[in-house]
């Protein structure tokens, strides 16, 4: 992985956002009636882009790149990306991370056992999937969205492991996915 990348994404992502004072964070939590704190999303989100490119590097992918761009600030400069997944870590921060589709960019599996030593805590507790353009999914794009996440998750996570649902209405528009791990009690 190209550190030197990583911290030139960051740069540009931490300036942006503080010349726009947070707007576009804002209105994207404010859209997710998620609380006002775009520091937190602004944080998360630089951790979970570091946390992809890492899993890209793992597993193999020569470049992120591609990715990288797809990371921008101002959804303008990012036309290719379709959706937004928002992640809540676990009530200490949350995460953006854009793409152009579910299939092959996100490894929901890995992130969910990630350790965020910041935050002392593992994974999320629960994600958003959400269109860049602000209108609601579709039908359509509801059942290729839960089919993926159920077989991302499930690579990794059997049913003994993992329990998780989605919910269509929580958010106008947008789909939360709520995850917990299986607990047996003898």
């Amino acid at each position: 992985m190209s550190e030197k990348k990583l911290k030139r994404w960051e740069r540009k992502f931490r300036k942006a956002a503080e010349s726009d004072d947070f707007a576009v964070l804002r209105d994207h939590l404010r859209r997710l009636e998620l609380p006002d704190e775009p520091e937190l999303l602004l944080h998360g989100t630089i951790l979970f882009v570091q946390a992809c490119c890492a899993y890209a590097t793992l597993d193999g992918q020569k470049s992120f790149d591609a990715f990288l761009q797809l990371q921008s600030y101002f959804l303008r400069d990012a036309p290719d990306a379709k959706y937004a997944f928002t992640f809540d870590i676990c009530g200490k921060g949350f995460a953006r991370v854009l793409v152009p589709t579910k299939s092959g960019i996100l490894d929901l599996a890995d992130l969910y056992g990630n350790p965020w030593w910041e935050y002392e805590v593992c994974g999320y507790q629960c994600f958003w999937v959400s269109r860049t353009d602000g209108k609601a999914l579709t039908e359509d794009e509801l059942l290729q969205i839960q089919d993926e996440v159920t077989e991302d998750l499930r690579f990794d996570y059997s049913e003994d492991e993992l329990d998780f649902w989605f919910n269509e209405s929580a958010v106008q528009g947008a789909l939360l996915v709520e995850l917990q791990d299986v607990e047996h009690f003898e």
